[in-house]
């Protein structure tokens, strides 16, 4: 399933692979638990699980861990919709949180994502 633009981040990360998402539109604990674990493991943050809800990067409804994102800020602050529509693209910032983290943690892979 290709990514939609209007489930994907300013950065570029594809809500529609992101297990905290998946866990919210399908009602899934075990996604959720999944998700927790992954927060646990790879940053050392213990959050519960009712925390894990989520409806999109640019919904009302943003994971918790994401609501202070510094990309969608910036992206509205410039009036702007995705970091890739900006004249600095890609600053240093955008460029080591791709490399590191957008489309590569916390999702399934595309061939699980069921539309």
């Amino acid at each position: 399933m290709a990514a939609t633009t209007s489930r994907v981040g300013c950065c570029g990360h594809d809500c529609g692979r992101c297990v905290t998402y998946l866990a919210t539109v399908r009602n899934d604990d075990r996604l959720r638990e999944q998700a927790q674990a992954f927060y646990r493991d790879t940053f050392h943050i213990d959050l519960p699980l009712n925390t894990f809800h989520c409806l999109g990067c640019r919904s009302a409804k943003v994971f918790v861990l994401c609501r202070e994102c510094p990309f969608t800020a910036c992206a509205d602050r410039r009036g702007i919709s995705h970091c890739k529509d900006c004249a600095e693209h890609p600053c240093p910032a955008l460029a080591d949180y791709t490399e590191n983290y957008v489309n590569r943690c916390n999702q399934l892979p595309p061939d699980e994502v069921i539309s």
